[in-house]
């Protein structure tokens, strides 16, 4: 539940890649249809927080309602696991 909430609060602050939303980005799409993608993690949006500017990693922690440090030391464990 806590990473899904890291995700959703990244997908609220952060703009997605090309202008899309984060949702549009991961879709599936092919000729026939388009999907929505449910129900898994993005490790690359969730790193991006180590990325970002005070200001913004701030808004993240605030959604998410824990300091920005101590989501920093939690995605960054999640990073040596790979």
């Amino acid at each position: 539940q806590f990473l899904v909430r890291v995700q959703h609060a990244l997908t609220r602050v952060i703009k997605g890649v090309g202008g899309f939303s984060h949702d549009q980005w991961r879709s599936f799409q092919s000729e026939r249809r388009t999907a929505e993608a449910k129900n898994f993690l993005d490790g690359d949006l969730i790193e991006t927080f180590l990325d970002l500017k005070r200001p913004k990693a701030e808004e993240v922690a605030a959604i998410v309602g824990v300091s920005v440090d101590e989501l920093s030391k939690r995605i960054e464990e999640l990073q040596r696991l790979h």
